[in-house]
C-alpha cells in the first residue's frame, strides 16, 4: 500500500491532494488509508500540509523548519538531511510563513550558482501566540504591538480586537496569531500579563513566551482543595504503614534556605559490622495525585516546576507542593522510601523500597551545614549532628567510589540574582556547590541508581534518565582545543570517550591552569560537548554519572518523571500487577511521556537562562560606559564572548575590532596581525557600550 501512494504521487508531479488520492482507493476505508499515510510522513517519506496537500519528500520537495532574521530573509534545514547546512530564504519568498513554521519548500538555483529555498505550503504553525509589549507608534499618534521575539521585527502587526479590548501604553499583552498576508501579522490580543516598568512582570512575561503556564484552572485548584480536607483518610492511611514507620529514625530535610518545596529527607546509620544504611525518604506525592486526574493531566502538561528570579511555577498547586506533600519539620508526612546499605567501601550491598511515614526532625539549610562541616559549630541537637558525621563519611567514601568509576565531575559557578523589595535587580553574585549540596546529590543518585536497577533486572516497562556517549569527534576537538592552554593528553581513540580519563583530564586542567577562572571555562567548554540527558523507554546508561542504570525517583513534587516512576514501582513491587494488559498500557504510556517531558524540561531550562539574561541586562542598563577587566568565554567568528567576576557576560563583536583578525576553527582562535591572538581564559579590559533589555543583549567594546 505504501508503495502504491509513492506511485500516485510520482504519476502527479510528486504533489497530489488528500481528495484526490482517495479517489484511487474507492473501496477501502479512509481510516485505513490514513494509517498507512502518518507511516509515511513518520518516516518523512511524505508530509501532509494544512490544506490536505500531499508531498512526496525527495529531490522536487523538501521539508523543513524556518528560522527567521530580524531582517526579514530566514534560513531552513532539510528534515532528511540534517547534517547539511541550511538553505537561504528571501523575504519574498516567504509565502505568507512566519518564524518556527514547518514548511514545504523547494530549490531553486540562482545566477552564481547558490541555491535557495521558496516556500510552498505551510504544514504547521508551531508558533501560535506571541507576548508584546504596546507602545506608542514614532509620531505618537497610534498604540502598536510590538513582540519581544526579535524574530517578527520585520513584520507589521494588525490588533484586530483593538476596538473591544482596552489596553494601553507599557502593558506587556499575549497575543494569538490569526494569520499572515504580505509581511502583515493579523492578531488578537489575549491578555494583559502586566507593565513592562515592573521588573517582576517582565520576568513573568519570559515564562509565557515560552508557553509555560502561570497559573492553575479551577478544576485543577478544586482537585488539589478536594484532597487537603481529607484528613480522616490520612490518618487511616498513618496507621496502614505504621509496621514501616521511620517516625523514630533521625531522619532531616537538607535545602536551600528560600526552598518550600520539600522532596526528599535522608538518614544515615553506622550499623555494628562498620556498613552503612542509608535512608532516603521521598514525599509520596503519588498517594495524593492520582492518574488522570486534573492534578495529574496539568502535571503532566507542565511536566516540572520553572525556578525564576523571584518566584518558582510549580508543577503542582501550592496547597500541595509546599504544605501536603512538603517534608516540613515535625509533622507527621507520607513517603517513599529507598532503604540502602553499603560496606565500607561504600559499595551498595541491598536495596529496597516502601511506603512509609516519617516526621522530620529538623529543616537544615545548606549554609548552616556547610558551616558545621568546616567549622564543627553547631546550633541543633546532638543526635542530628552525629547523624550528621556518618552521613558525611558515607557521602565521601561514596564520592571517591564514583570518581574511580569515572562519574565526572564539573566545577562550575552559577549566577544568583539579588532583587530588592520591588523586586529590581540589585546585584548578581555566583553560588557553587560545597559539600552539603554534594552529600544531598551523591545520596539522591544512589538512590536513583538503586531505583533503575530493581525494575531494569525485572525487565519491565519503565522510565529512565539516560545519557548518551558524546560524539568522538566533538570529543577530540575538545582534547585539540587545550593545547592552546599548555595541556595536550596523548590519548588514544579508546580512552577519549571513557569518563576516566576525561575526569583524568580534568584533574590535569585544575593542577596545571592556576586560574580558577580559566579551569572553570574549560569545564563548562567540555560540558558543551556533552549530549543532553533525556527520559526514555529504553535503558542505555547515564555517561556522565558512569551508571550503567539510572532514573529520576527523588523530586515528585517538581518533576512529573519521579511522580510516575513512583507509581510503577509500587504497581510492580507493592500491588505486584504485573498483567500483560497493564505492561503494555505502561509502555505506551513511557512513549508519550518521554517525549513530553523531554520537551518541558527544554523549554523550563531555555526559559530560566533567559530569566537570567534578563536580569543581568537590568543590572547592567545604569553602567554604560564603566570599564572591567574581563575574562574571554568564548571565541567565535563574529567576535568574543567576555565574563565578568559575577557571571555577566556580553558579546565584543568583530566590528568593534581589529579588521585583520583571522579565525582558526580549529584551535578557536582569533589571530591577530603580530600572530598572537584572542583566546578563552584571557584577561581583557572591556568598556561597556550597550545594553538592549528587550533583545537581553550586553555588548562591550575593548579598550587595548
Amino acid at each position: 500500500m505504501e508503495s502504491k501512494i509513492i506511485e500516485i504521487l510520482k504519476t502527479n508531479k510528486h504533489k497530489v491532494s488528500l481528495n484526490k488520492l482517495l479517489t484511487y482507493f474507492n473501496a477501502l476505508d479512509y481510516s485505513l488509508i490514513k494509517n498507512y499515510l502518518d507511516q509515511l510522513e513518520k518516516n518523512n517519506k511524505i508530509t501532509i500540509s494544512l490544506e490536505n496537500n500531499i508531498y512526496l519528500l525527495d529531490q522536487i520537495y523538501k521539508k523543513g523548519t524556518i528560522k527567521l532574521n530580524p531582517k526579514g530573509f530566514g534560513f531552513i534545514n532539510d528534515i532528511n538531511k540534517i547534517n547539511d547546512e541550511d538553505h537561504f530564504i528571501a523575504g519574498v519568498d516567504l509565502n505568507n510563513s512566519i518564524h518556527q513554521d514547518e514548511v514545504v519548500y523547494i530549490l531553486k538555483q540562482e545566477e552564481d550558482n547558490r541555491l535557495k529555498a521558496i516556500v510552498i505550503d505551510l504544514i504547521k504553525r508551531n508558533k501560535v501566540y506571541l507576548i508584546g509589549e504596546i507602545n506608542r507608534s514614532f509620531d505618537k499618534r497610534f498604540l502598536d504591538f510590538i513582540p519581544n521575539d526579535k524574530s517578527f521585527d520585520s513584520f507589521r502587526f494588525v490588533i484586530v480586537n483593538k476596538n473591544e479590548f482596552k489596553y494601553e501604553e507599557f502593558n506587556i499583552i499575549k497575543a494569538k496569531i490569526i494569520s499572515c498576508k504580505e509581511r502583515k501579522i493579523f492578531i488578537r490580543l489575549i491578555r494583559i500579563i502586566g507593565n513592562s516598568k515592573k521588573a517582576s512582570d517582565r520576568i513573568l512575561a519570559i515564562a509565557e513566551e515560552f508557553d509555560i503556564k502561570t497559573s492553575f484552572d479551577k478544576q485543577t485548584l478544586d482537585n488539589a482543595k478536594q484532597i487537603n480536607l481529607s484528613t480522616d483518610k490520612l490518618e487511616k492511611e498513618f496507621l496502614k504503614r505504621q509496621n514501616n514507620s521511620l517516625v523514630n529514625k533521625t531522619i532531616i530535610t537538607i535545602d536551600g534556605i528560600d526552598s518550600k518545596d520539600l522532596d526528599d529527607a535522608i538518614c544515615v546509620e553506622k550499623l555494628e559490622n562498620n556498613n552503612y544504611k542509608l535512608f532516603v525518604a521521598i514525599a509520596d506525592v503519588s498517594y495524593f495525585v492520582r492518574y488522570k486526574t486534573s492534578l495529574d493531566k496539568e502535571a503532566l502538561l507542565r511536566g516540572n516546576s520553572t525556578y525564576l528570579a523571584n518566584k518558582v511555577i510549580p508543577m503542582l498547586p501550592n496547597i500541595l507542593s509546599d504544605d501536603l506533600c512538603s517534608l516540613n519539620p515535625n509533622t507527621k508526612k507520607l513517603v517513599f522510601v529507598c532503604e540502602m546499605e553499603f560496606d565500607n567501601n561504600a559499595n551498595m550491598l541491598n536495596k529496597k523500597v516502601y511506603e512509609s511515614v516519617i516526621i522530620s526532625k529538623a529543616r537544615l539549610n545548606y549554609d548552616e551545614v556547610n558551616n558545621y562541616f568546616k567549622t564543627k559549630t553547631w546550633t541543633h541537637d546532638d543526635k542530628t549532628k552525629k547523624m550528621l558525621d556518618i552521613a558525611y563519611e558515607l557521602y565521601k567514601k561514596l564520592e571517591n567510589l564514583k570518581a574511580k568509576k569515572g562519574t565526572i565531575s564539573f566545577d562550575v559557578r552559577e549566577p544568583k540574582i539579588i532583587l530588592d523589595k520591588n523586586l529590581n535587580v540589585i546585584d548578581i553574585k555566583t553560588k557553587t556547590a560545597d559539600q552539603a549540596e554534594k552529600l544531598i546529590e551523591q545520596f539522591m543518585v544512589s538512590c536513583n541508581e538503586a531505583v533503575a536497577e530493581l525494575i531494569y533486572q525485572k525487565d519491565l516497562p519503565f522510565l529512565y534518565r539516560n545519557h548518551n556517549k558524546p560524539d568522538e569527534g566533538e570529543l577530540i576537538n575538545w582534547y585539540k582545543s587545550l593545547k592552546t592552554f599548555g595541556i595536550n593528553p596523548k590519548l588514544t581513540n579508546k580512552q577519549v570517550l571513557d569518563p576516566i580519563f576525561i575526569n583524568h583530564t580534568l584533574s590535569q586542567i585544575k593542577e596545571q591552569i592556576k586560574d580558577e577562572t580559566e579551569v572553570e571555562l574549560l569545564n563548562i567548554s567540555l560540558l558543551r560537548y556533552m549530549d543532553k540527558a533525556k527520559y526514555g523507554l529504553e535503558n542505555i546508561g547515564h555517561f556522565g554519572l558512569a551508571s550503567d542504570c539510572y532514573t529520576h525517583f527523588t523530586s515528585p513534587i517538581r518533576r512529573y518523571s519521579d511522580l510516575l516512576v513512583h507509581r510503577y514501582l509500587k504497581q510492580y513491587l507493592i500491588t505486584k500487577d504485573l498483567e500483560k494488559t497493564s505492561l503494555e498500557n505502561n509502555t505506551n504510556y513511557v512513549n508519550k511521556v518521554s517525549n513530553i517531558i523531554n520537551d518541558t524540561e527544554t523549554k523550563s531550562v531555555e526559559c530560566e537562562r533567559e530569566v537570567i539574561k534578563a536580569c543581568m541586562c537590568e543590572y547592567m542598563l545604569n553602567k554604560v560606559n564603566n570599564t572591567y577587566t574581563a575574562t574571554i568565554s568564548a571565541v567565535l567568528k563574529f567576535g568574543i564572548f567576555i565574563q565578568l567576576d559575577n557571571l555577566v557576560e556580553g558579546l565584543v563583536h568583530i566590528s568593534n575590532m581589529n579588521s585583520d583578525l583571522v579565525y582558526d576553527e580549529t584551535n578557536r582562535i582569533l589571530i591577530k596581525p603580530d600572530n598572537t591572538y584572542y583566546r578563552m581564559g584571557q584577561k581583557v579590559k572591556v568598556k561597556l557600550i550597550n545594553v538592549d533589555i528587550k533583545k537581553r543583549t550586553i555588548d562591550f567594546v575593548l579598550i587595548e
